[in-house]
């Protein structure tokens, strides 16, 4: 017997992001979804499927299409509990009080200083930031560390998009080949050939998107420093 699904529908209206005068992409949203109550012994260990559904209008769907990242983010107290009135706090916070990061946290390499993402050699030099705070600042239990390493290997491709053919540099150790994105390139790469540098002009873009959206997960402020 199928078990019921509990289902609760929310509409969002993100922000438009004004570039010229025709187009404007529109903006990320941070959602938080918290669970109130607390799981019996027997179903603790189990993975529990949580389904998430993200629609637009048919009329806008040519123009835009919603893509979802998941990040795992603990908004719980230090031992775990939530008592009813906090359960309904922190699930009624808006974007403006989510709690991305510490307020003693920084990101070193954010925003990004006077970069175009179509020079190789500026997401070169943005790799090696990452690489360096990821390394040596960042606790790798904890999921900002997970989000560095995507956007590691996010900039690592944009930089040497041959990769694993052609050059490119060798990277610490102590970031593993994991993650969405990299697993992906990795099992495209048998696909297609080496990419050269007119394959180099087609991927960035997509990669550019992709760092975008993503690194807005921990630093939802605008991305690129204005002059």
């Amino acid at each position: 017997m199928e078990s019921e699904l509990l289902t609760h529908t929310v509409t969002v209206y993100p922000d438009i992001q004004y570039q010229d005068v025709g187009t404007g992409p529109l903006r990320s949203v941070l959602l938080t979804i918290c669970f109130s109550g607390r799981l019996p012994r027997q179903v603790i260990e189990r993975n529990i499927p949580v389904q998430i559904t993200v629609s637009i209008a048919d009329e806008y769907g040519t123009f835009a299409s919603p893509v979802v990242e998941a990040v795992s983010m603990d908004l719980c107290s230090s031992t775990g509990d939530l008592t009813p009135s906090d359960d309904a706090s922190v699930c009624s916070h808006g974007h403006d009080d989510f709690p991305v990061l510490p307020n003693d946290t920084l990101i070193p390499f954010l925003p990004l200083q006077h970069f175009d993402y179509a020079d190789q050699a500026k997401w070169a030099s943005l790799m090696k930031d990452i690489e360096a705070w990821l390394v040596d600042q960042v606790n790798c239990q904890t999921q900002l560390w997970t989000w560095g390493r995507d956007v590691f290997w996010l900039a690592f491709i944009a930089a040497y998009p041959s990769f694993p053919g052609g050059l490119w540099p060798k990277w610490d150790s102590r970031i593993p080949l994991e993650g969405t994105f990299i697993e992906q390139w990795l099992e495209q790469s048998g696909d297609v050939a080496t990419t050269g540098d007119r394959g180099a002009m087609n991927v960035l873009p997509d990669i550019w998107a992709e760092f975008c959206k993503h690194a807005a997960l921990f630093f939802p402020h605008p991305l690129v420093a204005s002059d």
